[in-house]
């Protein structure tokens, strides 16, 4: 995706807003004294930087060279190359972390199955993974401004195909750029459905939070204990 590759440079500026700290409070509470972490989908590397920050040891593994080669800047962990479908590394963690929607971009309920079972793979016994889906079922449009940067989003949530379709238009320095993003809205009973099939042990929040989520939560956080 455009965002994510030729526009990495700006991406952190595009979510200059967003509430990584709470995010990583959350996190925390739920980690605890686990040590080893790998953040899948770690984009350009914020959420691993203030987990280093609070001594935790944290890899991480993206799609996108383009925002390895940023994440690379700020962090101390390894980064990794690699789609969390079919990656393979060598090393098992205490726990895994897949934030900010990645499970979204999925195509399917069979690439959703399969990237849980990777994960898991990756996962020493007693380890956690932690998968945060964003849960959009509403058509809108905003527009931001981010000092020379302008960045307009049109979206539109398909209750047939359980998708959200969003456009994208940004202007910076007065020239125009357009991309598209494609999510796959996940049902709580089929979510349900694949992780019962393995026998896993799972809860599923809403918005960072400990309450229970449920079909019109902003974002669901997935908690699977190994």
């Amino acid at each position: 995706m455009y965002e994510y590759k030729e526009m990495a440079k700006y991406y952190d500026i595009f979510y200059s807003n967003k509430l990584y700290d709470k995010e990583v409070k959350f996190l925390i509470y739920l980690i605890s004294s686990k040590k080893s972490i790998l953040d899948v989908g770690c984009g350009t590397g914020i959420h691993i930087k203030l987990l280093e920050e609070k001594g935790y040891q944290v890899d991480g593994l993206d799609l996108n060279k383009e925002m390895l080669n940023i994440a690379k800047g700020r962090v101390s962990g390894t980064l990794y190359e690699g789609n969390l479908l079919d990656f393979k590394i060598d090393k098992k963690y205490d726990v895994i972390i897949s934030m900010f929607a990645v499970f979204n971009h999925l195509k399917s309920y069979e690439e959703f199955e399969k990237g849980i079972i990777n994960c898991l793979e990756h996962l020493k016994d007693k380890g956690m993974l932690i998968i945060d889906l964003h849960n959009g079922r509403t058509s809108g449009k905003k527009e931001n401004k981010y000092g020379n940067c302008i960045r307009i989003m049109d979206w539109n949530y398909d209750e047939i195909t359980s998708r959200e379709y969003t456009k994208i238009n940004y202007i910076i320095d007065d020239k125009s750029y357009h991309d598209t993003h494609e999510f796959l809205i996940y049902k709580i009973d089929k979510i349900k459905e694949i992780l019962n099939k393995y026998n896993l042990n799972y809860r599923l929040y809403e918005n960072y939070s400990f309450s229970d989520a449920n079909k019109m939560s902003k974002n669901i956080e997935i908690v699977i204990n190994k």
